[in-house]
């Protein structure tokens, strides 16, 4: 057990490294800064004119949902990256355990998807003027690591399919849509169908957005709580997902010799 634990901590630290030597600066800057700060802005916009909601409404909305451009997004690619830089192979056919390599990468989308949050709802209060309590502020940043932490065992699950589908990209960008959609973080859910509700408490961040929204208005603690362990509970569902898939798709590729194929 020590020792899956070191390779998945060794495997997140230099996975984060390695994110600053592949990735250009300004690439990072446009990809976890500007974008959700852009999309912040769009649909505060949106809402002011359209007279829909209060502005504290969108700013904790996006702020929790951009968690996934760094969890969902970056690990959505992981083993992708294996594959296109020819290591895929090589982590496949080691003594060690594959599976606590991957788990590893989880750690640079939690710190990431957590910090874009934090800055996200910073930006978004300094631009709309409004303000919140320490206690406030500390809340929101335990939902922002919990709805990373969910966000980044989705992405994980969803990269299991990279060992057997090649276009895996793809599925980064409709994931991200489709937590845009679901999760509510710009339209109130007593206005989202039942159906599009229903798939919403499935996935990452609707929970969080959720718990959030309620500490920021005065709402009681205690359904808060139970709201934070609603998202907690459907990050460890995702993660099972996802380690259960990579032992499956894992032996898939080797039947199919898709292990380097890209």
């Amino acid at each position: 057990m020590t020792s899956w634990l070191r390779t998945a901590l060794l495997s997140g630290v230099l996975g984060y490294r390695a994110l600053f030597a592949w990735s250009t600066p300004g690439l990072f800057v446009a990809s976890l800064v500007l974008a959700p700060v852009l999309q912040l802005v769009f649909f505060l916009s949106l809402g002011s004119s359209l007279g829909y909601g209060d502005p504290e409404f969108f700013v904790v909305g996006n702020a929790i949902q951009v968690s996934a451009a760094a969890g969902v997004s970056g690990l959505v690619s992981v083993i992708a990256d294996e594959r296109r830089f020819g290591t895929l192979s090589v982590i496949l056919g080691s003594p060690g355990s594959a599976v606590a390599v991957f788990v590893g990468r989880l750690l640079p989308g939690v710190v990431l998807g957590t910090s874009v949050s934090v800055m996200t709802g910073l930006v978004g209060l300094a631009f709309t003027g409004s303000s919140t309590t320490l206690a406030g502020s500390l809340f929101f940043v335990l939902t922002a690591v919990v709805a990373a932490s969910s966000c980044s065992a989705l992405g994980l699950a969803l990269s299991a399919l990279g060992l057997v589908y090649r276009d895996i990209y793809q599925v980064a960008t409709a994931a991200y849509l489709a937590l845009l959609v679901f999760s509510g973080s710009n339209v109130d859910r007593a206005d989202i169908p039942p159906v599009v509700r229903w798939i919403g408490d499935l996935l990452p961040t609707t929970h969080a957005i959720e718990a959030a929204r309620s500490v920021l208005a005065g709402g009681s603690a205690g359904a808060a709580a139970s709201l934070l362990l609603a998202e907690l509970g459907v990050g460890v569902a995702w993660g099972a997902a996802a380690l259960i898939g990579m032992r499956i798709l894992a032996h898939r590729a080797r039947v199919l010799a898709r292990v380097e194929l890209f």
